[in-house]
C-alpha cells in the first residue's frame, strides 16, 4: 500500500525510494509542479516511509508509526502552512497559541481533512501567507533529536507564501541542517522562492496527471460512474485536486454557461454579452472562473476534434447538438488560435488582472479567431 497513496508520478516515487535505498537522502527538497498533482501527498508519503519501523524504502502501513504518520500524529512529521495572524501576535509567539479558539478548531479541522486526503486544498481563512512564528517554531523544533529513532520531517506547503522575513529564517536552517532532519517545500509557484532557497533544496519537479490516471482514481477513490470521470479528467488540467472539486459543482449548468457565452460572442450580441461577462466575473473566488475557461477550453477543443477527426476521434467526449451546429456553421474557425486566446485569459486570472477586463478581452479575441471575415 505504501506509496499508493500518490496518484501516478512514478518517475518520482523511484526517485525518492532510490535515495532511501541507498542512504542518500537530501536534507532538503523542493517538489515543484501545478496544483493537485500529488506534491503534498508524496511529501506525507515520503515522511511516513522515512519514519516506518521497518525501515524500509517503502512503508509497511501496519505499524504505530505508520498510523500515527498517516493521520498527521506522528511528532516527527509537521506539515506548515499559511495561518492566520493572532490578534496581538509578536515575534517569537508560538503560531498557534495566538489564534482564537475558532482559528484553532478551524486550523484543526482542515489538518484533519488533509491527513484524510492529502490532495485536499487546505482553505483556512485569513490565512494568506506562512508567518515567520511558524518558520521560527519549525527551528525550534529541528534543532531537538527525533523521538524514537526516527526522521525529524518538515513539510512546508505552499512555499511561496512565504514573506521575505520567514524565506531568511528558513534559510538560516536550511544552510546548517540537523543531521536527523529532512525539510520538503511544495509550490506550485517556484518562481516565487528566493534563489538562495532553491540553491539550498534538491529540486523534484512533479508532471500533470494523465487523463487516465485522474479517471481511474476518481472511480477507486471517489465511486464516480466512468462517464462522468472521464468528462471531469478531462476538463481537471492534470489535476487531481481540480478534479474532485468540480464533482461538486454543477457541470451541466456551467457547461451550459459555456454554450450560451460562445453564442452570445459568435452573434455579436454585445449587450447580452456584457451581462452574461459581469455574471462570470461577479462569482469573485478566481479557481471558479477557471474552471469555467478551462471548460471553454474544454469545449473548444471538442470542436477542433471533432471537426478534424470526426466522433471517432473525441475519445471519451461526447458531441453534442451545440458541437454539431458550430461545426456546421464555423468550418474555418481557428480554433488552435481561439485555443491559446483562453490559455492567456488563464494566465491573466492567475495574475489577479481584473475579471471583466479579461472576460471582455477574450470576447473580442474569440470573436476574430471563430468568426471568419467578410
Amino acid at each position: 500500500m505504501s506509496w499508493g497513496t500518490v496518484i501516478g508520478q512514478q518517475r518520482v516515487k523511484e526517485l525518492l525510494q532510490r535515495a532511501i535505498a541507498g542512504r542518500k537522502v537530501a536534507h532538503a527538497y523542493l517538489f515543484y509542479g501545478g496544483e493537485g498533482v500529488g506534491k503534498d501527498a508524496m511529501a506525507m508519503e515520503f515522511a511516513r516511509v522515512l519514519n516506518c519501523e521497518k525501515k524500509q524504502s517503502t512503508a509497511c502501513g501496519e505499524c504505530r508509526s505508520c498510523q500515527k504518520a498517516s493521520q498527521l500524529q506522528h511528532p516527527n512529521i509537521r506539515l506548515i502552512v499559511p495561518l492566520p495572524v493572532g490578534k496581538s501576535e509578536k515575534s517569537g509567539d508560538d503560531p498557534i497559541r495566538v489564534l482564537t479558539e475558532d482559528q484553532v478548531s478551524s486550523v484543526q479541522e482542515q489538518l484533519r481533512l488533509k491527513a484524510q486526503d492529502p490532495y485536499y486544498r487546505v482553505a483556512i481563512p485569513k490565512a494568506n501567507f506562512i508567518k515567520v512564528n511558524s518558520v521560527r517554531f519549525v527551528r525550534r523544533e529541528a534543532a531537538m533529536s527525533s523521538f524514537e529513532g526516527g526522521t525529524n520531517v518538515f513539510i512546508i506547503a505552499e512555499a511561496e507564501a512565504m514573506n521575505a522575513e520567514a524565506s531568511n529564517s528558513l534559510l538560516k536552517t536550511l544552510e546548517e541542517p540537523p543531521s536527523d532532519s529532512v525539510f520538503i517545500l511544495t509550490t506550485s509557484r517556484r518562481q516565487q522562492l528566493l534563489p538562495t532557497i532553491l540553491s539550498r533544496c534538491q529540486l523534484v519537479q512533479f508532471d500533470p496527471l494523465s487523463e487516465e490516471e485522474i479517471r481511474g482514481a476518481l472511480i477507486s477513490r471517489r465511486q464516480v460512474e466512468p462517464e462522468q470521470a472521464a468528462l471531469v479528467a478531462r476538463l481537471a488540467n492534470g489535476s487531481y485536486t481540480v478534479a474532485v472539486e468540480m464533482l461538486s459543482a454543477d457541470m451541466v449548468g456551467e457547461r451550459e454557461g459555456v454554450v450560451l457565452f460562445l453564442r452570445l460572442v459568435l452573434g455579436g450580441q454585445r449587450v447580452a454579452l456584457a451581462k452574461e461577462i459581469e455574471r462570470i466575473g461577479s462569482a469573485g473566488d478566481r479557481s471558479v472562473v477557471v474552471r469555467w475557461l478551462k471548460m471553454l477550453q474544454a469545449w473548444l477543443r471538442d470542436a477542433l476534434l471533432l471537426r478534424d477527426l470526426g466522433e471517432e476521434g473525441m475519445v471519451a467526449a461526447d458531441p453534442t447538438a451545440e458541437l454539431n451546429s458550430f461545426v456546421s456553421k464555423f468550418p474555418h474557425a481557428d480554433l488552435p488560435e481561439a485555443l491559446e486566446c483562453v490559455e492567456r485569459s488563464i494566465a491573466l486570472v492567475d495574475k489577479n488582472v481584473y475579471l471583466p477586463l479579461v472576460l471582455t478581452g477574450l470576447s473580442i479575441d474569440l470573436h476574430r479567431s471563430l468568426v471568419p471575415r467578410r
